[in-house]
């Protein structure tokens, strides 16, 4: 019988894994694949968005009807929003105001951020994670994912948004 030490030399490391949108940070490099109804509705369900792999650049506001910009990131991730941001995550309204879920009061702490700039500095629009496209023909285009109408995290689909999973 093999001791726990001889059993551990033999490990491997997994190459894959799935990565929650609360793991993310920037410079993780990672698969966007279609995924949940709207994926299965337009026949996209299991594709990677992209065709490669992106770079997280950090969380922030990509105007609505925009191409989203390196420029538009202000945070490297919620927390950092928070204390970056820490005297408007600590208005009532946003700290302990009634909201249906965590994805609605990021919402509105993102939009409360660009009210404090009236949207010169930090833009009003879409609450984002905003990465780099490196591999695949968008190579070097930036892009993003967003919390839509139905306080779901989604990606730019054609003219439309579909749900997705994060892989490494």
């Amino acid at each position: 019988m093999k001791s726990y030490f001889e059993l551990k030399e033999g490990i491997q490391e997994l190459q894959e894994a799935k990565v929650s949108i609360a793991k993310l940070k920037p410079g993780l490099k990672l698969n966007v694949i279609h995924d949940g109804k709207s994926a299965r509705n337009y026949g996209v369900n299991g594709e990677n968005v992209y065709s490669g792999k992106v770079q997280v650049l950090g969380m922030g506001n990509v105007p609505m009807g925009k191409p989203a910009k390196d420029s538009h990131v202000f945070a490297k991730d919620y927390k950092d929003a928070q204390n970056k941001f820490r005297d408007v995550w600590n208005k009532e309204e946003i700290r302990y105001g009634r909201f249906w879920n965590a994805q609605s009061r990021m919402r509105a702490f993102f939009q409360a951020i660009a009210a404090e700039s009236d949207g010169k500095k930090i833009p009003y629009g879409w609450t984002c994670w905003i990465w780099k496209i490196i591999e695949g023909p968008n190579k070097g285009k930036i892009s993003y994912c967003f919390i839509d109408s139905d306080d779901k995290w989604s990606v730019v689909f054609l003219n439309k948004s579909t749900n997705f999973r994060l892989e490494s």
